[in-house]
């Protein structure tokens, strides 16, 4: 059996900082390399020389490429989660070279926590949808530059909401000045501009949902109350294979829903949740559990959804829809609509898992 070299690598933009532990010798060596994939490649080629090698680095910004390089050369690579890497409230010395260390000790005692890393074409579809959330935020940053504009030349709109035709009319009959009518005419084209952008990428996840790869899933997720394509594709994206969670406990963790603890000895505290994962589902399944506080069986959409589904997934949305309606009111008469939300979007995340793992015949 060959020697195993465990290796940190701590990536930027431009350069990256190895080191490389040998736990048989206790050699250490460090390295730094530009971040390009020949001088990598190259390096690796001498690394191995030393043992097999076995390397990581913390995901970030630049995403799942040198992974993949390493992949295409035969050497084991993994992406650490960040937020599970240990740190010492102590050490407050912070470097590449003492990162790479680091990481390259922690991995060689088995200590750090790799993520997921999905295959390109899934990488491609959860930025796509991720791309929509970017865009959101951005038409309402527009719109919000547009009529705070309009409130320092003391211009306020009360005949309705805003941004429908006949507030659009309203926007055309102001008396502005050329230089105020520029401004805001800039402001309304960057909205029109997005929002046309927006109505592309609806278009094109609309498009992806209705693949086998994902319809099938979308159609049972879609079996919840308060859950559309958008929200189910949010929901798929950033999952992935839910099998990998061995239970809906472990899912409700993944998403950040479950309430951090602070316990030693006879004491155990419980706080907020930890808001641990991703932020777009969490969002996604609060806006979910919203729709909870109307009573079950009033739903027209999820009537209709059901009758193409099969028995098991409507016995799930149906215990789902009657559960998290009664978890919801039991939770905001003890204590508020806010807490009762979070609680019912922790509960449906199990049904959401049921879901996902159902075998059906």
């Amino acid at each position: 059996m060959s020697n195993i070299v465990y290796g940190g690598l701590d990536v930027h933009k431009d350069t990256i900082e190895v080191c490389l532990i040998d736990r048989s010798t206790g050699e250490i060596v460090s390295e730094q390399l530009p971040n390009d994939r020949t001088r990598l490649e190259r390096a690796v080629r001498r690394w191995s020389k030393l043992g097999e090698l076995h390397l990581c680095y913390e995901a970030s910004g630049c995403g799942f490429v040198i992974k993949r390089w390493l992949d295409n050369v035969g050497v084991h690579c993994e992406v650490i989660a960040p937020s599970l890497v240990p740190r010492a409230p102590g050490d407050r010395v912070k470097t590449d070279k003492r990162d790479a260390r680091k990481l390259a000790t922690f991995y060689a005692g088995g200590l750090l926590q790799p993520v997921r890393v999905p295959d390109q074409e899934e990488e491609g579809v959860r930025a796509l949808v991720r791309l929509h959330d970017e865009l959101t935020r951005d038409a309402t940053r527009a719109k919000n530059r547009a009529l705070k504009y309009l409130a320092t030349l003391g211009y306020y709109y009360r005949d309705g909401k805003n941004w429908t035709k006949k507030h659009r009319a309203w926007l055309k009959a102001l008396e502005l000045t050329p230089v105020q009518d520029l401004i805001l005419r800039t402001h309304i084209e960057e909205l029109d501009n997005l929002v046309g952008q927006l109505e592309g990428v609806d278009r094109k996840i609309e498009e992806v949902a209705h693949t086998e790869c994902y319809w099938g899933k979308v159609q049972r997720l879609m079996s919840l109350k308060g859950v559309g394509l958008y929200s189910a594709m949010v929901l798929l994206t950033e999952i992935g294979d839910a099998r990998r969670f061995p239970d809906a406990p472990h899912l409700m963790g993944y998403f950040g829903l479950v309430p951090r603890e602070d316990s030693s000895g006879d004491s155990r505290r419980t706080g907020r949740i930890t808001k641990a994962g991703s932020s777009r589902a969490r969002w996604v399944l609060t806006e979910a559990a919203w729709n909870q506080m109307s009573k079950p069986g009033n739903c027209d959409r999820l009537r209709k959804h059901w009758q193409g589904q099969p028995a098991e997934v409507v016995a799930i949305g149906k215990k789902a829809e009657k559960r998290l309606h009664d978890k919801f009111w039991k939770v905001a008469l003890r204590k508020d609509r806010k807490t009762a939300a979070t609680a019912v979007a922790r509960e449906m995340t199990g049904f959401i898992w049921a879901l996902l793992t159902l075998e059906v015949a």
